[in-house]
């Protein structure tokens, strides 16, 4: 009888220390789950922050400037196909000033540098925040870049060889076909970057939505 006391035991011990690690290990898990989903809520929120901030900007400033802008490039380029030099000379200086605005990326880069984005549950959300990041704000900055590139490189070469800075006029004898044709390419850039700009702010507001659906769940 005390022998089979002893298995019995020996049994309940060891099934004892078997619960007793096993709850543990489902301790620390917890533990380590509940850390990951205070640290993703944590993340999404600051991304959230960072969309609301770039929306502002482009709807409130940035596409309205370049829209704008856009549209002294065209006037500056049908006074120069009607020789309206007067005119011509007094909206020269509006296309001087080139307004550019990249996302804020400074959340993302870090979760993906950090191997962070896999706290943010589901594929979906994943994929889309990588279109956005690594795809259409990867687009803003090349479109940014060639726009400012071809105003340097073209424009202001053209305006530095031509154009008199001190009275901010062009001489009537200048060749302006050349100038005219720089115009053309230079406002389909601009055009190109005005329309990343929108496809920017719908996919923020998008993205956006899915983060606050996540965060309030």
């Amino acid at each position: 009888m005390k022998k089979n006391y002893r298995w019995l035991s020996h049994i309940l011990n060891f099934i004892a220390v078997i619960l007793g690690v096993y709850l543990a290990f489902y301790i620390n898990q917890e533990a380590q789950s509940s850390r990951e989903k205070k640290e993703g809520i944590l993340l999404m929120n600051s991304m959230i922050n960072d969309l609301e901030s770039d929306i502002k900007v482009y709807v409130d400033y940035q596409i309205p400037a370049n829209i704008k802008y856009k549209e002294e490039v065209d006037s500056l380029l049908m006074l120069l196909v009607t020789n309206n030099f007067e005119a011509i000379n007094e909206q020269l200086p509006k296309i001087l000033q080139v307004e550019n605005y990249v996302p804020t990326t400074s959340t993302y880069t870090s979760m993906k540098s950090s191997g962070k984005v896999k706290l943010l549950k589901g594929l979906k959300l994943q994929k889309d925040l990588s279109d956005y990041y690594d795809g259409l704000v990867e687009e803003c900055i090349h479109k940014n870049e060639l726009q400012v590139t071809f105003f340097l490189d073209e424009l202001m070469h053209w305006l530095i060889l031509n154009a008199d800075f001190l009275e901010m006029a062009l001489p009537k004898d200048a060749d302006f076909r050349v100038l005219q044709n720089k115009l053309i390419i230079y406002s389909s850039f601009v055009d190109q970057k005005i329309k990343n700009y929108e496809m920017i702010v719908e996919d923020s507001e998008l993205l956006k939505q899915q983060l606050d659906s996540l965060v309030n769940r």
